[in-house]
């Protein structure tokens, strides 16, 4: 599973387009297997004053997914993940969201997605249990990184699912693209691992 704009996993392209929008389906059973608990466990990095990659904030998590349902082009899971932070103070962080595929005419999966902080993301398969996906590293994110004003990047999203002794688990990491100016006023760029973690559940 994905909380940050990160989990998922992805099938073969369909768009359901003929689809009735508020037609009930049945659910497919690939959706109700994402139903469970997953504990997790991430690092965010992104730079210090001298632009070099530092640890920004770390934080464990423990997501539940249930409540599966097909509705109209899409079958999916709703997830509620409960967020701690280091050194943070007062209740965890809390985040809902959705997660599952999008449904091809004939019933069938098509894409996988991930809606999350108010955004959509849908995912291309790689291979067996590779799964990624691209997006913009909004102003407000790549100031939280350490970046200044003005720097505009771009997040790669890559998860693989392997599964050993009964624990399945997804290993995330998001590689960040950045470029900005300095306060000499000089063009930098960058490429590094601004995020990385894991979550995992027992089967």
């Amino acid at each position: 599973m994905c909380h940050i704009s990160i989990r998922g996993k992805g099938l073969v392209v369909g768009r359901g387009a003929d689809l009735q929008p508020d037609a009930e389906r049945d659910v497919p059973e690939q959706v109700r297997a994402l139903e469970g608990t997953y504990i997790g466990a991430w690092t965010e990095y992104g730079i210090d004053g001298q632009g070099e990659v530092v640890e920004r904030m770390a934080w464990t998590d423990t997501m539940t997914a249930g409540s599966a349902e097909a509705t109209g082009e899409r079958a999916y899971v709703a997830t509620t993940d409960e967020m701690t932070f280091e050194a943070a103070q007062g209740p965890p962080f809390m985040v809902e969201g959705k997660e599952g595929f999008y449904l091809t005419k004939d019933g069938g999966l098509g894409d996988y997605f991930i809606e999350t902080y108010g955004q959509l993301h849908r995912l291309t398969r790689l291979g067996d249990n590779v799964w990624t996906f691209a997006a913009l590293a909004a102003e407000q994110e790549l100031a939280r990184l350490g970046f200044p004003e003005g720097a505009s990047g771009q997040h790669v999203v890559v998860k693989v699912v392997t599964t050993e002794r009964g624990v399945e688990t997804h290993r995330i990491s998001r590689v960040t693209t950045v470029s900005w100016k300095d306060q000499g006023g000089e063009e930098r760029a960058l490429q590094f691992v601004s995020l990385s973690g894991y979550h995992q559940r027992q089967l």
